[in-house]
């Protein structure tokens, strides 16, 4: 596999990753802070688990070039963490039910 295919490999799991990330957090945004919590971070647990199976078998039963891909996975990787916090930081606060 080229080096080109190998960084753009990369770059799309690294993309499916953080584009998972946000549908996440939309799909958490009108829960309460507790059960928001639950979602985000169990979510976030389960897409590095996938994304970490993938490359493992990438790397072990492919030709791919590892530098290239894990630069493109690294760059769209930490930009879809920014991003995604940066959207978790703009969510407007659940008001509390009173009893």
């Amino acid at each position: 596999m080229t080096a080109t295919a190998s960084l753009l490999l990369g770059a799309a799991l690294g993309l499916v990753h953080a584009v998972a990330g946000v549908v996440i957090a939309r799909l958490a945004a009108g829960m309460a802070q507790a059960q928001f919590t639950v979602v985000v971070l169990g979510g976030t647990g389960l897409r590095m688990f996938f994304v970490l199976a993938a490359v493992v078998l990438l790397l072990l039963f492919t030709t791919l070039q590892a530098t290239p891909f894990m630069v493109g996975l690294g760059a769209t990787f930490v930009l879809g963490l920014l991003t995604e916090v940066i959207l978790l930081l703009r969510r407007p606060p659940v008001p509390t039910p009173r009893a």
